[in-house]
């Protein structure tokens, strides 16, 4: 059989996402089989190949039919990657609330709950964010991200109407941390850039609630924020590459 008709039938399984890999081998026996009946000519292969299209589109028609498969498995790679960004943050918060009592003795500082609540709430905002806006963009995926976010912070208020202040901080360094993420610079530059966005909206935010909050204090809170967001940013990174190796393994 000609090679372009390998080529065809993997570009249509990759197109399909298909996160099973014994339900891919299905696909590619059952397009094998399709192709093999139209005759084993090369002309009357080449013919086939034509009639039946685009990969992509045939692909993309296919992922509907194992949509179950695929979003079972993105939930799986979204959760997996939520809680290992939390657990992240709550301890590199911890770290950074750790306080020397004697030679051989540590404990948390009196902030380490305020700390680590808001770790927790900018790391959320940090992986809808990532998730809303990850290529290639889809509306679905974008509105569906908003959407738990935002059944999110209604759930927390419903609680706890005052961390409305902290919801709206943590979304908008989420907004700019992504942002400065994704942007074409060294990650250098992007990490500067980032700390001083963060310290800027920590100061303003701050001395808007008339919060003693000088420059340098932003700064130093922003350096531990950084963290929570290099951190959480890598994990995303690393999950979405495990959920694209598991859905294009043969």
């Amino acid at each position: 059989m000609p090679e372009n008709l390998d080529t065809l039938i993997e570009g249509i399984v990759r197109a399909a996402e298909i996160p099973s890999r014994r339900r891919r081998e299905e696909l590619r026996r059952e397009l094998r089989s399709h192709f093999e009946e139209s005759g084993l000519a090369p002309d009357a292969v080449d013919a086939a190949v034509k009639r039946f299209g685009d990969p992509a589109g045939i692909g993309h028609a296919l992922r509907k039919v194992y949509r179950r498969d695929y979003l079972l498995l993105y939930l799986v790679k979204v959760g997996a990657c939520t809680a290992a960004a939390l657990m992240a943050a709550v301890l590199i918060e911890a770290v950074a609330s750790l306080r020397l009592a004697s030679a051989a003795e540590f404990y948390l500082s009196p902030g380490f709950a305020h700390a680590a609540g808001f770790g927790v709430l900018l790391t959320l905002a940090l992986v809808s964010a990532a998730e809303a806006t990850r290529a290639p963009f889809t509306w679905s995926r974008a509105l569906l991200s908003a959407g738990c976010y935002s059944t999110l912070w209604v759930c927390v208020l419903l609680v706890n109407a005052n961390r409305v202040g902290a919801f709206v901080t943590a979304s908008v360094l989420a907004v700019i941390g992504v942002g400065l993420a994704r942007a074409a610079t060294a990650w250098i530059a992007r990490t500067l850039l980032t700390l001083v966005a963060f310290a800027a909206v920590e100061y303003v935010v701050h001395r808007s609630l008339g919060i003693p909050f000088g420059p340098v204090r932003a700064l130093a809170a922003s350096a531990i924020l950084l963290v929570v967001w290099a951190s959480t940013i890598a994990i995303v990174a690393v999950s979405d590459r495990a959920f694209f190796v598991t859905l294009r393994t043969t």
